[in-house]
Order: C-alpha cells, then structure tokens, then sequence
C-alpha cells in the first residue's frame, strides 16, 4: 500500500503542514496545511498515528476545510489515536471543522479508545463535520470512554449526516449519549432517511436520544417507512423533548407509529411546552398513541387553560381504556381501587359533567357488562331528554309515576300520578255501546285482541237508569262479546282485562314472589324505610378512592 503523505510520531502530530503562500498551480492540490494525492485505487490520501497527540491535525482558513479527504473505495479520512482525539479538525469562515467524502465507505471514520472519535467545529454557518456517503454511513465514530461523534456550531446543525440506504448518523457509546447535538437557533440532531430510521440512540444509563433547543424542535425525525423518533432507556425516558415555543416531541409516521418510548420505571414518552402542544402524534393507518403502564400511569396531562387530551379517529376508536387482570395475584390498576375492581374510565368535574358523549349519528354513550348503565345522583339517578326505550324488563324499586305541569295552575304547580301495578301482565281495555230494541248489543275489540290476550274479565255498568238484568250474553271470542238484559236503546259502560299472552310475555313470565339472591340477601331497596343505613341498599355503588388528587385541590 502506499501513501501520499506518511507521519508516525510517540510525542507530537504525526503530519503538521503550514501555508500561507497561495499556490498558481491547483490542478492537484490547493493551499492547505496537509495535501496527500493518491492515485493508487486502494491507497490512503492522508494517515496519521500517534500514541499521545492527535493523529491527524488540520486547521483551515477562509472558507477551507481544517481536513479534507475524499476517497473512492475507502474512507475519505481516518484518523486513530489511544488517548486523544481520533480525528480533529476546525474550520475557518465557512468550511467544515472536517469535511470527508467517498462513494463505498464512510466520508470519515475515527476511533479513539479514551477521548472523541471524531470531533470538528465549524466556522460562521458550516457544521462542525461534515459526512457523505453513497451506500455507508456518512460518519462513523467508536468510543469506549466518551462520545462517537461530537459536533458543535453556532448557526447552523452540530452534526448533519445524508445516507439514501443506510443510516445519515450512527453513534454507540458504552459510557455517554451515541450522538449529541446542541445548537441556538437549528435542531441538536437532524436526520433524514428514505429506508431506515432518522436517527437512531441507544445507551444503558441516559436517554437513548436526547435534544435540547430554544427555537426548533428538541428532537425531530422523519421517516416514511420506519419510526420517525425511536429511543429506549432502562432508568430514563426513552425519549424527552423540551421546548419553549413548539412541541416538546414531534412524529410524524404513514406506516407505524409517530412516536415509540419504552421505559421501565419512568414515562415512555414525556413532553412538555410552555405555549405549543407538549406531545403531538398523527398516523394515517397506525396508532397516533399509544401509552402502556405497569405501576403508574400510562398517560398523564394537564393544562391550566386548554383541553388537556385531544383525541380523533376517523375509522376506529377514538380512546380505548382497559384496566386490571383477571388474575388477582397479578395486580390490578385503577386509580388506587382494589385490584381488578377499578373502572378503565374515570371521569371527575367540580362543576360540569363527569363524563359527557356526543355522536352526531351514533349513541352518544353505549354501555355493556353486568349492569350497563349505574346511574346515581343526589336529586335524580338519571334525567333522560327525550323518548326512552326498554328492550326488556323495568324493574323499579319503588312506586313507578308521571309527573306533568299542573293543568290548571302549570307555572306554581305539577300533577302527579302513580302507575296502577297489578302481580299479572294486564291489558285494560273500556268503552260504551248503545244497546238495540231488544236491549242487546255486540262489542266489537281490535283484531288483534284475541291473538294478546287470555284470561278475561268483565264489568258492566248501566249508563242513565239501574239494569237489574244487565249481563254477558257471550264471551269474547273472534275479537268480540256480546251483552243482552238491558233497557232498549240504553247505554252501558263496559270494562275488559285480559293477561298477556304474547311470545315475549310467555318467554318472560312474572313471578310475584321471589327470594332475594344470595349476594342481596341482608340487603333492602328501600334500607331507610326499614330504619337501616342507607349503606344496607342494593345496587349502591361504592365511595370513589381518589389517590391522585391535584396539589392543592
């Protein structure tokens, strides 16, 4: 193998170069302080090793480069060093810190064993470092003992990395971040990818990725196949994001999730902001959200002035809550309640609705499960604006009533009535037929009357005058009855009942008399009326445990 320009040194630089007369002939080279031209194919433009310095030392003025090295089979610089940094460089004007760039392999790879492995710093509005790449990364630094690759400027991004097939910036570190990023007026970490994932973190004992800016977003990633933001941490956030004017954390995703945090003892995914959205994800075929917990909460918002959670769905389910386990030795959660006997939903307001449902075309709350509906109140259990309708039995645990405003005086007063109860399924039915000369007539009832009922009775009054000999000439049958024995061309009052006998009646049929279960048994409907606490009630539900209280509530 040969090479342009060789340096070893145990104390110093390997290669120091200095220029400061500008050169005629820049066919091959131009001013710069170190210049190595290979043209063999597997060769190295520039290397430098040293045991105590840095193997590589650039420093750039105007607007060139501190190091610059381009390559088409290998890696436009590599710098290696035991104790310092790998590859060092800083630019002047606008160049790079270290500007590298080859078509198969990384644009620059460093490696250091105790110090950076790749470190630049930029002049004016040019990144600290600088990596292209057609098919590799376009930067790659290792560290056993500090950061991959550390990157700083002033106006523009600390590290920016471009790959279309593989990652733009890929860092591993055992002690530190695998990638930081911090910047004024840009994003501390920018990555863009069309195949894999933006950026990429991962680390044992700090965040994964962890962004920090005043203007932009703290962490932004973008990804159509792939998750825009990924980041998993064992005693941290998976991924933070703080912001003071636009959001904490933002994921945008066609495919999968915008946003995925993992974490074991603390959130998965937290975000706050001053005056913007604190967490913000949209999905067009995933979930926008999705939030799991197995000691606190999954989801936890506030706001002082605003709706603290908004949620849409076009397709599906807007929120899906479950809670506790079937098993109860494995736990339960619930907003502090028993194990497995918290609600999935709980809903508390001081001065409106616990809970409100608006459909514009469905049920504005739909119910199911042993009991689909308990309903409690100090002046009413339930107000319901409009028809009710009761596809099976209704069991009233006291006197069943309508009330209306009072006909003759309706603005002071109301009208109550009692609904007549019987122990059997009654139908009633009355009228006044006008008996002929002989003083009889025929009661014609409704065609379906025979097909209902069972079981008649009768009652007959005379209308005008006594009829002594007033009686049911035939009983019902082919929907009608005849009477006979009355004055001729009298009138008569006439009553019929009968008792249910249609399919559902004899499905469900009424027993007067039933013993109590044995979960209700030593309870009463009406406790009070028996002088026992109201406690001793059925179907009282038990007091709310409050455990998350807001400070100062």
């Amino acid at each position: 193998m040969t090479f342009g320009v060789w340096g070893d040194s145990d104390v110093g630089a390997g290669v120091i170069g200095a220029s400061d007369t500008p050169m005629t002939d820049t066919a091959h080279v131009r001013p710069a302080g170190v210049v190595g031209v290979n043209k063999a194919a597997q060769g190295v433009g520039v290397e430098g090793f040293c045991a105590q310095g840095t193997g590589v030392l650039g420093v750039g003025g105007n607007d060139q480069p501190g190091v610059s090295g381009k390559a088409n089979t290998g890696p436009g610089v590599l710098g290696t060093s035991a104790h310092g940094v790998g590859m060092l460089g800083q630019g002047g004007g606008t160049a790079a810190g270290v500007t590298g760039e080859a078509d198969t392999g990384p644009g620059m790879f460093g490696t250091s064993a105790r110090g950076v492995g790749v470190s630049g710093r930029g002049g004016g509005a040019a990144a600290g470092v600088t990596g292209e790449a057609d098919s590799g990364p376009g930067v790659v630094g290792t560290s056993t003992h500090s950061v991959g690759v550390a990157g700083t400027g002033t106006t523009g991004p600390g590290v920016s990395g471009t790959s279309t097939s593989s990652t733009g910036v890929t860092g591993s570190s055992t002690g530190g971040p695998g990638v930081v990023g911090t910047s004024a007026p840009g994003p501390g970490v920018a990555g863009s990818s069309t195949g894999g994932i933006g950026v990429s973190g991962t680390s044992t004992p700090g965040p994964g990725v962890s962004g920090s800016s005043t203007g932009g977003p703290g962490v932004s990633g973008t990804s159509t196949a792939a998750a825009g933001v990924v980041g998993e941490s064992t005693p941290g956030p998976g991924v933070s994001g703080s912001s003071t004017g636009g959001p904490g954390v933002s994921g945008s995703s066609t495919a999968a999730a915008g946003v995925v945090g993992e974490s074991t003892p603390g959130p998965g995914v937290s975000g706050k902001s001053a005056t913007g959205t604190g967490v913000s994800g949209t999905s067009e075929s995933g979930t926008a959200v999705s939030a799991t917990s197995t000691s606190g909460e999954a989801l936890s918002a506030t706001t002082d002035t605003s709706t603290a959670v908004a949620i849409y769905s076009h397709e599906g389910v807007a929120v899906a809550a479950f809670c506790g386990h079937p098993e109860p030795e494995q736990g339960g959660v619930g907003f502090g309640d028993a194990p497995n006997r918290g609600p999935a939903v709980r809903g508390h307001s001081w001065f409106g609705h616990g809970l409100e449902g608006i459909s514009e075309y469905g049920a504005g709350v739909s119910a199911s499960g042993s009991t689909g509906l308990t309903a409690s109140g100090s002046s009413l259990g339930a107000d319901i604006s409009n028809n009710l309708r009761v596809n099976g039995v209704i069991v009233s645990a006291g006197s069943a009533r309508f009330v209306i405003d009072h006909p003759l005086d309706p603005a002071e007063n109301t009208l109550t009535h009692a609904f007549v109860a019987s122990p059997e399924q009654k139908n009633v039915y009355d009228g006044v037929v006008t008996l002929d000369d002989s003083g009889a007539a025929t009661v014609t009832l409704p065609d379906w009357f025979d097909a209902l009922n069972q079981d008649f009775r009768y009652q007959l009054t005379p209308i005008g005058a006594p009829a002594p000999g007033l009686y049911v000439d035939a009983e019902i049958s082919g929907n009608s009855f005849s009477v006979a024995g009355g004055p001729p061309g009298g009138k008569v009052s006439w009553l019929v009942t009968g008792v249910r006998l249609d399919k559902w009646a004899r499905a469900n049929p009424m027993e007067p008399v039933t013993a109590k279960p044995a979960d209700q048994r030593g309870l009463f409907l009406h406790p009070t009326a028996f002088d026992q606490p109201a406690e001793r009630g059925i179907g009282v539900p038990p007091a709310p445990v409050r455990t998350n209280r807001p400070e100062g509530v």
